[in-house]
């Protein structure tokens, strides 16, 4: 059985001949998202299983009432405006300081109405990482398009899986 060190190895090589996979380490205020729509990984402070914190994608094929199907318009910098499972912070108004520039999840409330109303409040997450301790690789499928979002988000997680009997901690299902 193959490691998800090594597969993940793997596929930043692959990715990486396309010219495809994008990383930002240690972000220092806003993310620089990449153009383009596919899968991104957070890691914390080394790309190693231990470090992995979540698996997300960007972009979903669907249906459209014409019949055919085209992707949505989900993007990788349209991430940063989510607040359920996790939530970028980078609010200078309503951001409290100390935690301004960090990766929340882990969210207090299942109730989507209500995490929303609450997503700026010190406890509204039970864990936080700051961006300083941050990598973020990008898997771009605009430029390489192997795998849709969905296929790739899942063959990530289903190696840490298999690998360590669990999810990514940011993860709650796959």
């Amino acid at each position: 059985m193959t490691s998800f060190n090594d597969f993940f190895g793997g596929l930043r090589e692959e990715f990486e001949s396309y010219e495809a996979i994008g990383v930002i380490r240690e972000p220092k205020y806003h993310i620089p998202w990449p153009d383009g729509y596919g899968v991104y990984t957070l890691w914390q402070n080394n790309i190693a299983a231990e470090g992995l914190i979540y698996v997300g994608l960007t972009g979903k094929y669907r249906r459209g009432d014409d019949g055919k199907v085209n992707l949505n318009a989900g993007s990788f910098k349209k991430r940063t405006s989510r607040y359920t499972p996790y939530r970028f912070c980078e609010s200078a108004k309503k951001d409290p300081e100390d935690l301004r520039f960090s990766f929340r999840y882990g969210p207090k409330y299942s109730n989507v109405a209500e995490q929303g109303r609450c997503k700026h409040d010190l406890d509204a997450y039970r864990h936080t990482i700051p961006y300083r301790e941050m990598i973020v690789v990008t898997f771009d499928l605009s430029k390489y398009q192997k795998y849709s979002p969905a296929l790739l988000e899942s063959l990530i997680l289903t190696e840490y899986f298999n690998d360590k009997q669990d999810l990514p901690p940011a993860n709650n299902e796959l």
